[in-house]
């Protein structure tokens, strides 16, 4: 039985399973929740979420274990990098490349998806792939409930395809990387699979045109726009870097290395909207 993921919803049926004194089960996880036990069997699922997010997570998935990889250190992943000297900064004018469906794109470049699985995730809107693609690393926390409600046992299971969701990451950053040393000194910072640099407009061979063709090369779609009124400044633990895209503010903070908050901002993005 499948049913509508609200809070209401889940806690009718924990109520019912204490009054009629029933053990169950309890799984919960970012997009689902689960109650099982001898009186029911129910699945609990957000509305929010459309269900061709989950049919190209299923496809994704269905590719990816046909070809075993080794498991991913996912204590040295990098999602940011910076190359700022520790000082206020302010430029005019900067670019930005942005490395369009990175993590599809990947497993698509590697052999893990096939051409159909690739094709049906990039008709789906940026956040729908993000999510579809992020369910790899999903993780479900499961709650052994007594006759009375009580929690007696409970046990947080990661996905058995987690590490291809990580090899997404670490295999993003070797191109960000790449990409940093072919920029030199006019890398800025990263942040996930975009860049941020400085060039000269009028020049015949732009750093832009540089980083199009490698990603060209490598089978990468980017985009690539300038930004204006960019402006570093210091934090005790963040670069705060504030510029305007289209006539509007943006801004990121970028962590500080030498600061704890590295380990916290990281650990955070590991989980947030992949479980």
């Amino acid at each position: 039985m499948k049913a509508i993921l609200k809070t209401e919803n889940v806690n009718a049926y924990i109520d019912m399973h204490k009054k009629m004194k029933i053990p169950f089960t309890l799984t919960l996880s970012t997009y689902t929740a689960r109650i099982k036990s001898n009186f029911c069997d129910i699945h609990f699922m957000k509305s929010e979420q459309p269900m061709r997010v989950f049919c190209a997570y299923n496809m994704i998935k269905a590719d990816v274990v046909k070809h075993p990889i080794k498991k991913v250190n996912t204590g040295t992943l990098q999602y940011f990098s910076q190359a700022f000297k520790n000082e206020d900064f302010y430029s005019d004018v900067i670019f930005n490349i942005d490395i369009k469906s990175a993590y599809a794109t990947i497993l698509k470049n590697d052999g893990l998806i096939t051409a159909k699985t690739f094709d049906f995730i990039n008709r789906l809107p940026k956040q729908e792939r993000l999510t579809a693609v992020g369910m790899l690393a999903g993780k479900k926390n499961i709650f052994e409930m007594d006759a009375d409600g009580n929690c007696i046992n409970d046990k947080t299971e990661i996905s058995p395809t987690a590490d291809y969701f990580f090899y997404c990451v670490k295999r993003t950053s070797q191109h960000i990387n790449k990409i940093a040393s072919h920029l030199g000194n006019a890398f800025l910072f990263s942040w996930v699979d975009g860049v941020y640099f400085l060039q000269d407009e009028k020049a015949s061979n732009t750093a832009g045109r540089i980083l199009t063709e490698y990603l060209q090369e490598e089978n990468f779609k980017a985009s690539y726009e300038k930004l204006t009124d960019f402006e570093v400044l210091v934090k005790k633990d963040y670069y705060n870097c504030t510029y305007k895209k289209n006539d509007k503010e943006k801004v990121l903070n970028i962590p500080r290395p030498e600061h704890e908050i590295v380990t916290k901002i990281t650990n955070h993005l590991l989980t947030k909207n992949y479980n």
